[in-house]
């Protein structure tokens, strides 16, 4: 049975169940279509390596773990297990692959790329995601920073379907360029003044207060937003986002 070392090409090989690594270097591999087993990296430099439809759902990092300038294509990372804190991916390119398990709030990412991948329902810490680029759709994602945190990202190419921004300053970002996205400024006082103009206006049910309330007091802590007026208004109507907009004097929504 194979091990993961430097230089090897690989194509549908069989690797070891359970092998751990620990303060290894390992550079300029490729493995195509296999089943890496259960590595276990502790404390290692991976450099360079191609997964190519490969299954790596048993992999774990620990200790400080680099992986720098590696690519992983089509393959199956669901159970990447990362101690937190404990796995930096630098350069690293992720195309077509299946994240959705994978502990990403645990490591950092610092100029990645993400290509159609799914990673739905995940918590991504602001400090951990520095100058990476989203493409295709992001789905459930909350980018979560701890007050003015810049997140720097560029999600041009990208829809964004139920991402949420918490605590975080979004004026590094690049927003998605479809015209169902819209990027806010100010939006702090924009918010503060909607909530006296949602009180005095009688045209408004109790109802429709409460909603909009609901919706404004959840943005008044963040200076910019993007927002999805598509998805909003496939879950709240156009009349709804007509309103909400219009009461945050954002004319091109």
């Amino acid at each position: 049975m194979r091990r993961l070392e430097s230089g090897m090409s690989v194509d549908n090989e069989l690797f070891s169940d359970v092998v751990r690594y620990e303060h290894e270097t390992i550079s300029r591999s490729t493995v195509l279509n296999s089943n890496v087993g259960s590595p276990i990296f502790w404390d290692c430099n991976l450099y360079s390596l191609v997964f190519n439809t490969c299954d790596l759902t048993n992999a774990r990092f620990f200790a400080g773990s680099m992986i720098d300038h590696c690519t992983f294509i089509r393959s199956d990372l669901r159970s990447v297990g990362i101690a937190k804190d404990e796995a930096v991916f630098t350069n690293c390119e992720f195309s077509s692959c299946d994240m959705r398990g994978m502990t990403l709030e645990n490591a950092a990412f610092i100029d990645c790329t993400f290509h159609k991948c799914r990673f739905n329902d995940r918590i991504l810490q602001v400090a951990n995601i520095v100058n990476c680029t989203f493409t295709g759709k992001l789905v459930d994602i909350t980018f979560e920073g701890n007050g003015k945190q810049k997140l720097i990202a560029n999600f041009e190419n990208c829809i964004l379907d139920g991402v949420r921004f918490v605590s975080c300053d979004l004026t590094q970002c690049i927003p998605p360029k479809s015209k169902n996205h819209l990027y806010v400024e100010g939006l702090s006082a924009r918010v503060k003044h909607a909530l006296t103009k949602v009180d005095d206006d009688p045209n408004l049910s109790d109802d429709d207060r409460k909603v909009l309330v609901r919706s404004l007091r959840k943005l008044e802590h963040m200076e910019e937003y993007i927002f999805n007026t598509a998805q909003m208004k496939k879950h709240h109507g156009d009349i709804f986002v007509e309103r909400f907009f219009s009461i945050l004097e954002c004319n091109n929504a």
